[in-house]
């Protein structure tokens, strides 16, 4: 019989051998494995799919000749505010080009780097006025969203967004119809660069202490400047008898100055919003508002009921919504001063609805809250917010802010926003029941009689439009009220309408 040994394998030969089971092992036994470098199909990024879209052919000329293309075919995230081919023959046009490829490199560039924003920005998110982020060159483009953000935006009071959201794997696209010029100059700049208009204005500005402040990009905390100035041209001056400003006391001209500039960068067409009548509250349909200006105590107001926009009708724009780096310019066809004089009808204000469950609210004295507390939205509880279905009133479902407070010398706290210094008539509108009677107060001033908020004085438990009392505010801006206990008991309160007086 023959016998067989066994030879021992070379070290070597059995290592390859090994090496050989393991990988023929995995792969069996992971082939229905996509491991991560594994990818199907490649991504969908922006420029392979905009290239076969035949409405911005001349977009894809536009980023070539910006050497901008290769930007977009990496993994981003991008936004792209496109404009079509006949957004860019009408900027071919305007510029005095007979072709996009007369355009150089670095005028390209600066177009497109203006309409690119270094992030993913839904039209869901878009924000009526400046975006939040800017683009590339720090730049902000700014967006009307007041007929709606889908397919009815306006971008820098020019060009509508018409198709938003076409999302690829590195960003997104949203459409429009005309080319947008980033901003070159900051306010101040754009009016030292024109002395033939605003000469006169700009001097003013200056010995106002003011033209540094619409001059400057970034604040002391390096924050973006957002100003708006309703400038007035050395023409509608001269027709008002001014020439210079020189001769003005310089508290006079500081104040003069100020009313001309108010906070942000919006477009005219935000200053009217439309707000709804609701006669169960003796709520007013109207166009109208009030904008602050720097001083934090005069204001503009505008109605777009009226034929004028600005003041009662006495003032209107020449021009608008002139875009600068930092903040927008209006020109105005009139001199424009506030009147001072207490409740004048020259300086109008605008009826306010104070809906308490919308508003912020603080509560002192209430069982298991600490002292400064907001309100919870809750089915139950001593203080909070809740829904009251089936109120039998036009508005349905009312939201009411609950409060029970445990002494007299506990409070309730309101914050009534874009109060105006004057006189206001203030009606309240609550659920009525057994409730407690309080005092409404601003700061140490009693506002009307105590008042017992569970009388009902109409056909339903809501909307009772009673009379807490006039009151003349000495300051504009946001105003607490404070409502102090005189019988202990429950609140249930709806609204305040606060009506102006004049005399």
């Amino acid at each position: 019989m023959k016998i067989l040994s066994h030879k021992k394998a070379a070290p070597g030969i059995l290592l390859i051998r090994v090496i050989i089971v393991c990988i023929v092992t995995a792969c069996f036994g992971c082939r229905d494995t996509e491991l991560s470098y594994m990818v199907k199909e490649r991504q969908s990024l922006m420029l392979d799919q905009i290239k076969q879209d035949t409405s911005l052919t001349l977009t894809i000329q536009a980023l070539q000749i910006a050497k901008m293309d290769a930007t977009l075919d990496t993994y981003g995230q991008f936004t792209f505010f496109a404009p079509n081919n006949n957004a860019w023959k009408q900027y071919i046009k305007g510029k005095g080009k007979a072709a996009i490829t007369d355009f150089s490199t670095d005028q390209m560039k600066l177009v497109l780097t203006y309409l690119i924003l270094p992030t993913r920005l839904y039209a869901a998110n878009f924000v009526q006025g400046p975006q939040a982020v800017p683009s590339g060159a720090g730049d902000f483009l700014t967006l009307d969203i007041s007929k709606g953000y889908k397919y009815n935006s306006i971008a820098n009071g020019i060009a509508k967004v018409y198709q938003t959201d076409i999302a690829f794997s590195n960003g997104l696209v949203h459409k429009m119809d005309a080319v947008l010029d980033p901003p070159t100059l900051t306010v101040g700049q754009f009016l030292s660069q024109n002395p033939a208009t605003y000469s006169v204005l700009t001097a003013g500005l200056q010995r106002a202490g003011l033209l540094d402040t619409l001059t400057l990009l970034n604040d002391k905390n390096n924050t973006r400047v957002a100003l708006t100035l309703f400038a007035e041209t050395n023409d509608v001056l001269k027709a008002a008898g001014i020439t210079t400003f020189d001769n003005m006391p310089i508290a006079d001209l500081k104040s003069l100055m100020q009313y001309h500039i108010i906070r942000g960068s919006a477009f005219s067409a935000t200053y009217t919003p439309h707000t709804l009548a609701y006669p169960g509250l003796n709520l007013i349909e109207r166009y109208d508002n009030t904008i602050l200006t720097l001083d934090n105590s005069s204001w503009i107001y505008f109605n777009l009921a009226d034929l004028k926009l600005i003041n009662n009708s006495t003032i209107g724009l020449s021009a608008s919504d002139i875009l600068m780096r930092n903040g927008i310019v209006h020109n105005l066809d009139k001199h424009m001063v506030f009147d001072t004089t207490l409740d004048s009808k020259t300086s109008k204000r605008t009826q306010i609805w104070h809906y308490f469950s919308l508003a912020t609210s603080y509560e002192w004295g209430v069982a298991n809250f600490p002292p400064g507390s907001l309100p919870p939205t809750t089915a139950s509880g001593s203080w909070r917010i809740y829904a009251e279905s089936g109120t039998g009133t036009a508005r349905g479902t009312i939201n009411d802010l609950f409060y029970v407070p445990s002494a007299l010398t506990d409070s309730l706290v309101t914050v009534v926003k874009s109060v105006r210094r004057g006189t206001y008539r203030i009606e309240a509108n609550y659920k009525s029941g057994g409730r407690g009677t309080f005092q409404l107060m601003c700061g140490n001033d009693l506002i009307g009689k105590p008042l017992n908020y569970g009388t009902a004085y109409g056909p339903y438990l809501f909307e009772q439009k009673v009379f807490v009392g006039n009151y003349t505010f000495k300051q504009s801006g946001d105003i607490r009220l404070k409502f102090i206990p005189t019988i202990v008991g429950q609140l249930n309160l709806d609204s305040f309408v606060l009506t102006p007086i004049y005399k």
